[in-house]
């Protein structure tokens, strides 16, 4: 009897491995460093292009990756950021064409999830599609940079996300934008769905699983509660710095150069070098000074807009390879906190940059070697 129950004990364990390793292939390639984890003299950067098999076709904006993320990323200890703002989808505005903003999902080691900024409320039935492909049901964190509607705008709209998710803790600067309309529907929602509210400034820190948060930033405690204008509502965005292991990212809303020099200046020289950073302000040249770069020194760098000649070379210099959503589609960047893999959902059209990314393989030979 007991070799029978042994028997069946085995077989089930067996179902329940064979179950939960089927349900995380898909888009994953575990031949790579990260879910290896192989730990050579330095760490590995891996860069790949999703098989075509699991391409968006034209016209549709929605995430290509096929994955449970949470799963995923319990299963094979990793970090994993899903840079997603609609795949070169740019918005007619009725003046010009914008772009949809910025959002981004990341998955902790232990499961839990963070949605960093939520882009325009146009973008809301798309990101929440998104979110449902990656597995996603809840999400312990919202962290909202500052109060612009790019930013903010999926969020609480009709039909965005914490309509339709259960939200935990939204982490904010506690600044309002200056619109009355906006103060009122964000403190309702917050209200209605039961959402706790953290604000952060410059010195907090705290943990989510084995990853650490550093807030470097806003400096500008002045401009807690009130309504103000654009150019101090991105310098006062939140600078957060997330560390698993060795790896580190960072994140910093739409700082100008001028909030970028303030944040130099408050902080200890080299607490803002890191492995993988978001370009501010979408990649736009109001931001990415020459001392940010340099004191920053990425190796991964995505950007939201089409990055200029100028700010794709100051990038390229320090050793670091730049993606964007309209050359390079949805991002995946995972560390398993030491080694990165970067997957872009498409290939890039033109080799317009190539004589800059030559300038990362002169600083880091062998690095990021298409696979």
């Amino acid at each position: 009897m007991k070799k029978l129950l042994c028997f069946v004990c085995a077989v089930l364990i067996a179902v329940l491995l064979t179950v939960s390793c089927a349900s995380v292939k898909g888009t994953v390639d575990y031949s790579s460093p990260v879910y290896k984890g192989v730990r050579g003299e330095q760490p590995a950067y891996t860069y790949l292009v999703l098989d075509e098999e699991y391409r968006s076709p034209d016209g549709d904006y929605t995430i290509p990756y096929t994955e449970n993320a949470v799963e995923v990323a319990k299963a094979t200890g990793t970090i994993r950021f899903y840079f997603m703002v609609g795949e070169r989808w740019l918005l007619d505005t009725g003046v010009d064409a914008a772009y949809l903003g910025d959002s981004t999902l990341v998955v902790f080691p232990d499961g839990q999830t963070m949605l960093i900024d939520g882009g325009r409320y146009q973008y809301a039935s798309i990101l929440v599609q998104n979110l449902r492909k990656l597995g996603i049901e809840k999400l312990d964190y919202v962290l909202l940079s500052h109060m612009h509607n790019d930013h903010y705008g999926v969020l609480w709209t009709a039909r965005g996300i914490f309509a339709n998710f259960p939200v935990g803790t939204l982490i904010w600067n506690g600044s309002y934008n200056t619109t009355d309309s906006t103060m009122t529907g964000f403190n309702d929602a917050v209200a209605k769905y039961g959402i706790k509210l953290v604000r952060v400034e410059k010195g907090d820190s705290f943990d989510i699983g084995d990853v650490h948060f550093d807030i470097y930033g806003p400096v500008e405690y002045d401009l807690v509660g009130e309504q103000v204008p654009e150019t101090k509502l991105n310098n006062s965005s939140i600078v957060a710095k997330m560390t698993y292991g060795d790896f580190k990212a960072l994140f910093a809303g739409d700082l100008y150069v001028e909030g970028e020099w303030r944040v130099l200046e408050a902080n200890e020289p080299g607490v803002l070098d890191v492995d993988l950073l978001k370009s501010n302000h979408h990649g736009q040249p109001t931001s990415s000074s020459t001392e940010w770069i340099e004191a920053t020194t990425p190796r991964v760098v995505f950007s939201t807009t089409s990055p200029s000649d100028t700010l794709y070379m100051r990038f390229s210099k320090v050793g670091a390879r730049v993606f964007s959503d309209y050359m390079d589609g949805y991002l995946r960047v995972v560390s398993d906190g030491y080694n990165c893999e970067v997957t872009a959902a498409i290939p890039r059209e033109s080799t317009h940059y190539i004589n800059f990314d030559k300038l990362v393989e002169t600083r880091y030979p062998g690095s990021f070697p298409d696979r």
